[in-house]
């Protein structure tokens, strides 16, 4: 696991505004299923008998990954497009159409991953009311963009390629 986090850091560096490189779908579909995986590995390993708060810390660690697929297939939806066809109306594109330069969607990006990781850490040291404060802070974090994405979305058209 080391290893697979050494790994993404170095393309990480590489791949900040203006890129260097890019992973293409096949990478990502990999990284995103040892991601997955390794969170639910990490959420049971130490699984306590009565507690099913480790149930939760996978949502909260893809809590970015999963508003943002959320939401791409609200506005495709809603939009009448297909479902499957790529556009620039991902959480990253949005946030630079509202006026955030590329390095600032990044940063904003990562901020909000950092806050959602930090709240999974934190799930498995409070008690059950303490878990259900954490989850409900992280959803009313991505409650407060959704709104302010709609909100100055509405002096934007549809994002297309």
């Amino acid at each position: 696991m080391l290893n697979l986090a050494g790994a993404l850091i170095g393309f990480l560096l590489h791949s900040r505004p203006p890129a260097l490189i890019y992973m293409g779908d096949a990478g990502s579909y990999f990284v995103g299923f040892l991601i997955a995986v390794s969170t639910l590995l990490a959420a049971y390993v130490s699984y306590e008998a009565g507690s099913n708060r480790g149930v939760l810390a996978p949502l909260l660690i893809m809590g970015v990954p999963l508003y943002d697929m959320f939401t791409v297939l609200c506005i495709r939806w809603n939009e009448g497009r297909s479902l499957f066809r790529p556009d620039k109306s991902h959480f990253s594109h949005r946030l630079v159409a509202l006026g955030l330069t590329k390095a600032q969607a990044v940063l904003t990006v990562y901020v909000i991953t950092a806050t959602c990781c930090l709240a999974a850490l934190l799930l498995q040291r409070v008690e059950a009311i303490g878990a259900g404060i954490l989850v409900m802070l992280v959803f009313c974090a991505f409650t407060l963009i959704a709104t302010l994405e709609l909100r100055l979305a509405r002096r934007r058209t549809p994002l297309r390629r």
